[in-house]
């Protein structure tokens, strides 16, 4: 008899145990490119970047579009 309440109080904790992992928030990250291109007026040189947002999670997800700014 004291081994079955053993055996239940200790699948108890191991039960109690594995639901309190605590779920992690997905991560927000940026990555801007900045890089020179030509136009056809002074100053005829001018910086553009290209920005990149992307969220790492623990789950799979369809992939963000890039967006462009001049």
């Amino acid at each position: 008899m004291l081994l079955k309440t053993i055996i239940a109080l200790s699948a108890c904790v191991v039960a109690s145990g594995a639901a309190a992992v605590p779920e992690e928030k997905p991560k927000v990250l940026t990555a801007q490119k900045i890089y020179h291109t030509l136009i056809e007026e002074s100053p005829f040189i001018v910086d553009k970047t290209t920005t990149v947002v992307w969220t790492k999670g623990p789950s799979i997800s369809p992939t963000a579009t890039a967006t462009v700014a001049a």
